[in-house]
């Protein structure tokens, strides 16, 4: 291994026999990581989200007992601040901060004969700092050890109220799910409690010259707030007494609003989950793709070994694995969404194999 003269950056040349050893033990993850990426196909496919609890419920004037009902009316709360964030009307307030701090980072560049392991320790903004001590670069183990002094919160407004004709419920703000057309931003700098912190861009720095530059022990601040809307918001759930709360559907238990009426908030819930149900799907695409590459690593391994037309064969089956990835992905989500078509198809083509051999047996021999 070579240690640069300063002490801040190694580099170690990754051999053969180490490189075919890796890829030996990533056909382990590969076994695992394809049947779990269809299992999370599966899941995803199958899970029960808020836009099918909600799709048949009724207003609250019309409520059954026990089944999903939306209130639509003018939202109030007890007024909540944090520690950066004066008290104000808001439904929730967070913050989170990041520290300017030594980081060793290890990477690995370059393919077949080439490919090297590098380390280098280099100041990057992080929200979980680790002790230089526990490096291993001899000019990193001696840098400074810069922790955050905020802590990551949310405060969330309590006594929520929902009035709508006249009559006032009681909604717990904490279960409930907001959805997307709920918006959060940073506060104006004049509904902040900035003291030392200083406002730029997205962030609370701790000093002006933190907000200028880059420098190391900076810490940065993300605030961020969901103030109460003006006009009417609706939620769903179920009502006991005047307290709406959550709804159980198929063992999972939903409670979501959103700025407007039924009908759009009910949008903005089904938009909600058709953007969950894509990453996940698109997730377990990546799974799948990644375990069909780790199946074929030591092959690709050996094909990065040969110059230019061993690295533009190894990317070829690298492209081609996509593809049989996204084909069975699709295939599998297909298969589990329409079900009842491929049973259909089965007991269509057993019944035809079955009326095929009775009228063979029923025919007499020429």
């Amino acid at each position: 291994m070579a240690i640069s003269s300063d002490g801040m950056s190694s580099s170690e040349s990754v051999g053969f026999f180490s490189q075919f050893g890796d890829s030996i033990k990533g056909i382990l993850t590969g076994f695992a990581l394809i049947p779990l990426s269809l299992f999370l196909v599966f899941k995803v496919e199958t899970c029960t989200q808020a836009g099918d609890a909600f799709k048949n419920a009724k207003p609250v004037t019309q409520m059954e007992e026990g089944k999903p009902v939306y209130i639509t009316g003018k939202l109030t709360a007890q007024p909540v601040g944090s520690l950066f964030v004066k008290t104000g009307s808001y439904i929730s307030v967070s913050e989170s901060s990041e520290v300017y701090a030594w980081d060793e980072e290890e990477r690995t560049e370059g393919e077949g004969s080439n490919k090297k392991k590098v380390r280098e320790c280099k100041l990057k903004w992080t929200s979980d700092p680790e002790s230089p001590s526990k490096f291993q670069l001899p000019a990193c183990k001696a840098k400074a050890f810069h922790q955050r002094s905020v802590k990551s919160d949310t405060n969330v407004a309590t006594g929520g109220k929902l009035s709508s004709d006249g009559k006032s419920y009681s909604v717990n703000l904490a279960d409930t799910d907001f959805t997307s057309s709920v918006p959060s931003s940073k506060p104006a700098d004049n509904e902040l409690n900035m003291g030392r912190f200083v406002s730029s861009g997205t962030y609370l720095y701790s000093s002006s010259s933190c907000a200028n530059n880059e420098v190391e022990g900076c810490e940065r601040v993300s605030v961020s707030a969901i103030p109460i809307p003006d006009g009417d918001m609706t939620f769903l759930g179920t009502l006991k007494g005047d307290t709406l709360g959550k709804y159980t559907y198929k063992d999972e238990a939903f409670m979501s609003a959103g700025i407007g009426d039924y009908a759009q908030t009910m949008a903005a819930v089904k938009s909600d989950d058709s953007t969950k149900k894509w990453i996940g799907r698109f997730i377990s695409f990546l799974m799948l793709w990644t375990g069909l590459s780790l199946l074929v690593g030591p092959v690709t391994m050996l094909l990065d070994f040969i110059p230019f037309v061993g690295t533009m064969g190894s990317s070829a089956i690298r492209f081609v694995l996509g593809i049989v990835a996204f084909v069975i992905t699709a295939v599998t989500i297909i298969l589990v969404k329409f079900w009842y078509i491929w049973l259909l198809l089965i007991v269509g083509a057993v019944g035809y194999g079955y009326y095929k051999k009775k009228n063979a047996t029923a025919t007499p021999a020429t």
